[in-house]
């Protein structure tokens, strides 16, 4: 299906449900420029309800971390819906709805710009195992995952399947040795965020 073809699909879905939505095996498909070109023709004028697999990720998260789930959500009427901008956080290059202004809860937003040169001195072994197909520690894992894109701790732990309380005790590990720097405080964490 042409970008065009998308487009006006999903013109008919936005008049029939004042939102659009894109399903996983849509987003599966999705090259980035295509959904840029999407963003670019809905911009301004629709929201997107999240896709599928992003909803389950919230409805974990809604069990496993209730106080962020709503720090995010809330009482919103509009509940899942999010600004089309958001569309290229969900391809696979990404890692989904960035968690990265809480303001109730503490963030745990990570970039590339958050690993320290200790943490970067990692980077060369870390590299290396993964060439060999060696397993990584679990806080190599972070470094990995940071390397390649932005992530907040949430759809990390539920990506692999790890109990979050150890996958915030990491980070707190991480920070002591060195490797990373957490800015929970959203203000503070804006600064390194390009979204």
């Amino acid at each position: 299906m042409s970008v065009r073809e998308i487009i006006l699909e999903k013109e008919k879905q936005l008049f029939e449900e004042e939102f659009i939505q894109f399903s996983d095996q849509e987003i599966a498909k999705m090259q980035l420029s295509e959904s840029n070109n999407i963003v670019e023709h809905f911009h301004g004028h629709a929201l997107m309800k999240l896709p599928p697999a992003e909803i389950r990720f919230f409805d974990w998260l809604k069990k496993n971390d209730n106080a962020v789930w709503q720090d995010i959500w809330g009482d919103d009427e509009n509940l899942y819906r999010v600004s089309i901008d958001l569309l290229p956080q969900f391809l696979k290059e990404n890692n989904g709805f960035p968690i990265c202004d809480l303001q109730e809860t503490p963030n745990y937003y990570f970039t590339q710009k958050h690993i320290k040169p200790e943490g970067m001195a990692q980077m060369e072994s870390i590299i290396l195992k993964t060439q060999n197909n060696t397993k990584l520690d679990i806080d190599e894992l972070v470094l990995f995952e940071l390397h390649i894109a932005p992530f907040d701790i949430w759809h990390f732990a539920y990506r692999y399947d790890l109990p979050l309380a150890d996958c915030k005790e990491l980070i707190s590990e991480m920070v002591y040795k060195g490797w990373i720097v957490h800015l929970p405080d959203s203000e503070d964490l804006l600064r390194y965020i390009d979204i």
